[in-house]
């Protein structure tokens, strides 16, 4: 169930995230206070759900989690992938 504290400006709610298989990030919570919380991130230039911000922190948390992001790459992923085989020619 959502809490709040009076003195407080923030509500506690717990949510679920996940990743579909078009890349979308999902946001949604079973909590009876928000059951028509569910919204989606993407990282789609023009989309109007595109919030590179929020999608490149969800996408760490789900594969901190072990969970797959189709579609997307670690910044630097890719730059430490070139520069491993670059090492590997020169030797």
């Amino acid at each position: 169930m959502a809490s709040t504290s009076d003195d407080a400006r923030s509500v506690r709610l717990e949510v679920a995230i996940w990743a579909a298989d078009d890349g979308h990030i999902h946001i949604a919570s079973n909590d009876p206070d928000a059951l028509d919380l569910h919204t989606t991130v993407n990282n789609t230039p023009g989309s109007k759900r595109y919030h590179p911000n929020a999608y490149r922190k969800l996408a760490r948390i789900l594969v901190a989690q072990g969970k797959e992001v189709p579609g997307w790459e670690p910044e630097g992923a890719g730059r430490e992938a070139a520069r491993a085989e670059e090492q590997g020619r020169g030797h």
